[in-house]
């Protein structure tokens, strides 16, 4: 009697034993579709994000034939009336040579507003590229942040631009209602997050000294002038990781007036 008592016993730990491995089997089976959903998702709201800015870029920019001493090149024409009808936050718009920022800059009261939102004040995950609160397009050191997004969109080419990939001799444009302003990198690097270089107090007495500080930090060799550069253009995002920032400094070099 105690030999088949014993036997049943060791049988019903069997039994609990199997139950317990399905269960964590079927735990890690959801994880694992609910980990897919997730990435489904964002994958499908980032190219719906992408897609959106196409196609305001379609609406507001313009290609015009412009000829100089050597040949005919294209220039972008920026519609700004059709973008402050849209949105009447704009005060810019980035371009990047060799990346694939082409994006409106928008500004609000805080930083926040536009951290999930888009140019249309939709909820967007990628958000804008918007100026810092504090800063404007006639500051010293002119302060510009936009998400990270791994797909290549929004500020990631940032991080190409730190770490080499795209070469030395980097040129960023930025349109307003009346002026092209040209700048030249002349300083990249990856940090932990400060405010230093995100200040946007800088003045006539203290611009050379940050410039310097700024092109000391560079992590590559860049061949922007910026000694002469009465602004700087700074532009900010996370790196891959989320715990640092990856900075971007340029120097103005030219104004066109519109």
């Amino acid at each position: 009697m105690a030999k088949h008592a014993k036997r049943k016993e060791h049988g019903s730990k069997s039994k609990t034993k199997i139950g317990i491995q399905e269960i964590l089997l079927i735990i890690f089976i959801c994880a694992f579709f609910v980990s897919g959903y997730i990435l489904l998702n964002w994958y499908i709201n980032t190219e719906k994000s992408n897609e959106t800015y196409e196609q305001l870029e379609e609406q507001v920019i313009s290609q015009e034939e412009v000829e100089n001493s050597e040949n005919t090149e294209k220039e972008s024409i920026i519609d700004f009336e059709k973008l402050i009808n849209i949105n009447s936050d704009v005060v810019a718009w980035i371009k990047i040579d060799g990346t694939n920022i082409n994006y409106p800059v928008v500004k609000s009261t805080d930083n926040n507003y536009y951290l999930n939102k888009n140019f249309y004040k939709e909820n967007d995950i990628c958000g804008s590229i918007f100026l810092d609160y504090r800063s404007n397009m006639t500051d010293k050191n002119i302060v510009m942040f936009g998400h990270n997004i791994k797909r290549g969109y929004m500020f990631s080419d940032l991080e190409k631009i730190a770490k080499g990939e795209i070469g030395s001799n980097i040129n960023i444009i930025v349109y307003t209602q009346d002026k092209i302003m040209s700048f030249d990198v002349f300083s990249s690097y990856i940090i932990e997050p400060e405010d230093m270089a995100i200040n946007t107090r800088i003045n006539e007495e203290n611009l050379y000294e940050f410039k310097q500080t700024m092109k000391k930090r560079s992590q590559k060799n860049f061949e922007g002038e910026y000694l002469n550069s009465n602004q700087i253009l700074t532009l900010s995002t996370c790196d891959r990781s989320g715990k640092n920032r990856v900075l971007v400094h340029a120097g103005l070099n030219n104004i066109e007036y519109i």
